[in-house]
């Protein structure tokens, strides 16, 4: 009884859309993407999930908001009584929600530093209403989650399949609609994550401030401006010709740069500010992921200004999949992520759910444990049952040597008797050559010579 696929569902719920991804994950860790779903807000849940095995499936749901946080801290070692109160007071210090209102979930790494042991504590935090909320738009869909990530743990799920040198320190830069998050990646881990205010919404909007010129005042829609976007992406400033008839290449670059280049001196003071505190320190690249990814002429941009490359990621690449290529597969980093993380880590699920998930997992271990005992038997089993086959084999070949020395045996039981007669045949000619005439055993040898219708006239 080998053990089973399984699948994972990550849902990405957005400022704007919401993101779906079905993976299924083999017993030999390889994994298949069956399904890749974007829709609206307004759509909602059960339309991303249209075509995905949600009944049989675990699901992972990825939830952000600006009072969330996300935060690396170190602790002396002690114990888990005294661990737990440590991390309240940090969070009192840390963020703005009182402690009572907030759902928390961390994981500790003991470190050494110096002689002294500690811990470095990751600690994910979010308002218990906002993820009350997210529970409750995933009911509605009749969807229980088995754990709830921030984007940041996503992307550093996601990261160990995005083929990132293990030596290097990189920057994996979500650009989403109304945030950014900078998500610095040492040997495979999450090691520094901030949140930025600007996106895709923020280089759209830029796009629909009024401009003055010789033709009038010009003010593009945000369909136009969304549109314009998407097709020209950020040109050199060389470029040339109207755009749609109402604004021309340089004001197009215009506003569009004041824009990305907000967004570069975020990203490049994020980097400054994790090598001061990483005593030096440096990110060696970039990647950026998420729907803002795709914006043409934004990595080579960035790495013009940073310094470092800059190159946009595919969360898809190298895995197999049922359906075919997917569009635009940065818009799914985070949603994929959370179903390469089956649900393991930190969560922030509701306690009651979460003793539920675990009373899952639980299960799923003693099934994997009774597979595995299953196995071993039927091994066991075929095992002896090829041993005796083995046995019935040489029995069998011995009984066919046994056959062809049959005769042999036959010549080895009559030794006794054929050694008696050629000792009385020995003895016979003995006597002749010493002169005594044999005549009665001359005689008695003769008649065993003659046919038996012979008659012997004359000697």
């Amino acid at each position: 009884m080998m053990k089973k696929n399984e699948i994972y569902i990550g849902i990405d719920i957005g400022s704007s859309t919401i993101k779906a991804v079905e993976i299924e994950a083999g017993p030999s860790g390889e994994i298949t993407l069956r399904t890749a779903n974007l829709v609206a807000n307004e759509e909602g849940i059960k339309k991303a999930v249209n075509g995905m095995a949600v009944k049989s499936a675990k699901v992972i749901a990825v939830a952000d908001c600006p009072s969330g946080c996300l935060r690396y801290f170190i602790i002396p070692k002690m114990s888990e009584r005294e661990v737990a109160e440590a991390i309240k007071w940090q969070v009192k210090e840390k963020v703005s929600f009182p402690v009572d209102e907030l759902l928390m979930d961390y994981k500790l790494q003991e470190i050494d530093e110096g002689d002294v042991r500690k811990y470095k504590v990751k600690l994910a935090a979010m308002p218990i209403k906002i993820v009350d909320s997210v529970v409750a738009l995933l009911r509605e869909a009749s969807i229980d989650p088995i754990a709830i990530i921030q984007p940041p743990l996503a992307i550093e799920k996601l990261s160990s399949r995005m083929g990132l040198n293990p030596g290097e320190t990189v920057a994996v830069v979500d650009i989403g609609c109304n945030y950014t998050g900078i998500n610095i990646i040492k040997d495979g881990a999450l090691v520094f994550t901030r949140k930025v205010g600007s996106g895709g919404a923020a280089l759209t909007k830029a796009l629909t401030q009024p401009l003055v010129s010789e033709q009038g005042r010009v003010e593009l829609s945000a369909g136009d401006a969304e549109r314009l976007k998407i097709e020209y992406g950020l040109p050199k400033d060389t470029c040339a010709g109207p755009f749609d008839g109402k604004i021309n290449c340089t004001q197009f670059v215009s506003l569009i740069r004041l824009a990305t280049e907000h967004l570069h001196q975020e990203i490049e003071r994020s980097l400054h500010y994790y090598s001061d505190e990483s005593s030096g320190d440096r990110v060696n690249s970039v990647v950026l992921v998420g729907g803002g990814a795709g914006l043409k002429g934004l990595p080579e941009f960035l790495q013009e200004n940073l310094g470092v490359p800059v190159s946009a990621g595919d969360p898809f690449k190298g895995m197999a999949s049922a359906k075919g290529a997917v569009g635009n597969p940065n818009v799914f980093a985070s949603a994929l992520g959370a179903a390469l993380s089956e649900g393991r880590g930190i969560s922030l699920l509701p306690h009651e759910l979460k003793r539920k998930t675990v009373h899952a997992f639980e299960k799923a271990a003693v099934e994997s444990v009774v597979a595995a005992v299953a196995v071993s038997l039927v091994l066991t089993f075929i095992g002896m049952k090829m041993q005796l086959s083995n046995y019935d084999k040489k029995i069998m070949y011995g009984a066919k040597e046994l056959e062809v020395m049959k005769p042999q045996l036959e010549i080895t039981s009559h030794y006794e008797r054929l050694a008696n007669e050629l000792s009385g045949r020995k003895a016979f000619i003995d006597a002749i050559f010493s002169g005594v005439s044999p005549w009665k055993e001359a005689l008695k040898e003769l008649s065993n010579k003659l046919p038996k219708d012979a008659v012997l006239s004359t000697l």
